[in-house]
């Protein structure tokens, strides 16, 4: 049950609601632990206690009258807050300062030091972020041709299934069964939005459709051939792209894309290779692709103390091999994924061999 706090209140007409606010505000007598609420066409703003403001209130055609009034909530700001009286001083600073956040679902990972704690670190999470239904511990690391991980719950419903909204699409996701990273959102917008219309774009390693639907969404005139391998996350694909209305611009295909792009014979205006541990393999498909001046997105692994060059050194290296020439119009670091390693991004406009 709400606690109900009664005090003195400035009642004013609702039409000079936000002139009074800002005046009770400016002299510093608006009381910021409890709501103000509106009955009657009037709203009732919560005055502290030593406020002596009866002669202005009557200036400006208010009245004083004593109300009851819900405390506001606090909401702690950070883990720490939350579990500073809880864990062992020691081992704050171990708490996780990263975890991903998708649809009602968080992804942690939970130093050694903190396993016997780590349900209290879940339930912590969920309490900063009230609208999460499960906290997932990550298990190993990311493996396989589908780029799959292990899960375990710690806290909330059992449940890996969740609809995740970004950039104004939703995505179904399932995170046993297909790959999906919300840390490559501010990519996934960026190669969006320098969509130009008309083009003709290749997602070669689509997964649930994350780059082709924002493509498909931001760009209406653009088509999109998204091919998967993962049954699973192709099915995820094609829900998606009914979720987003996309039908008519997104062409979803199952299969490896070296043997799926035998039987398709147009070039493309940009390919996206969202691949980084294997997409440098797949770069002598995707030249043969690319249209004279088309554009490709290029994600790979990079590693030392300068992984953007070592990406762009590996890639223009590749591409030299192969015989084709580029111009390398973008680059930067898109996340770090281990120590010394980090995934790059590079931009590559393709000239001719």
């Amino acid at each position: 049950m709400d606690r109900r706090i009664r005090c003195r209140a400035a009642r004013v007409e609702k039409n000079r609601a936000e002139e009074i606010r800002r005046r009770l505000l400016k002299i510093g007598v608006l009381n910021p632990r409890l709501k103000p609420f509106e009955e009657d066409g009037f709203i009732y703003f919560p005055l502290k206690e030593e406020a002596r403001i009866s002669d202005l209130l009557r200036e400006l055609k208010a009245s004083i009258v004593v109300a009851d009034f819900e405390e506001r909530i606090k909401r702690p700001k950070s883990l720490e807050e939350i579990l500073s009286k809880k864990l062992p001083k020691e081992l704050l600073n171990l708490l996780p300062s990263s975890y991903d956040l998708i649809g009602d679902i968080i992804l942690v990972e939970i130093p050694p030091e903190l396993k016997p704690y780590e349900k209290m670190v879940a339930e912590g999470l969920m309490k900063l972020y009230p609208s999460v239904k499960t906290v997932l511990s990550k298990e190993g690391v990311t493996k396989g041709a589908y780029r799959l991980r292990e899960y375990r719950v710690i806290a909330g419903l059992n449940k890996f299934e969740t609809i995740h909204r970004e950039h104004g699409c939703i995505y179904r996701i399932d995170l046993r069964r297909a790959f999906f990273n919300p840390r490559m959102s501010g990519e996934r917008i960026r190669v969006a939005r320098l969509v130009s219309e008309g083009e003709k774009v290749l997602d070669m390693f689509a997964g649930i459709g994350s780059f082709s639907i924002i493509i498909a969404k931001k760009q209406p005139t653009a088509t999109i051939i998204a091919i998967e391998l993962n049954p699973d996350a192709y099915r995820l694909m094609l829900e998606n792209i009914r979720l987003n209305k996309v039908e008519d611009r997104v062409k979803p295909i199952l299969g490896d894309c070296r043997e799926v792009l035998k039987d398709i014979h147009e070039k493309f205006d940009r390919i996206i290779m969202d691949l980084p541990h294997s997409s440098i393999d797949y770069l002598d498909l995707a030249l043969e692709k690319t249209k004279r001046n088309g554009i490709i997105h290029l994600y790979l692994v990079g590693g030392g103390e300068e992984p953007t060059k070592d990406a762009c050194e590996k890639a223009l290296e590749k591409i030299q091999d192969l015989g084709f020439h580029v111009d390398l119009v973008y680059a930067r670091r898109v996340m770090e994924i281990a120590p010394r390693r980090s995934t790059i991004v590079l931009d590559l406009r393709v000239k001719d061999r």
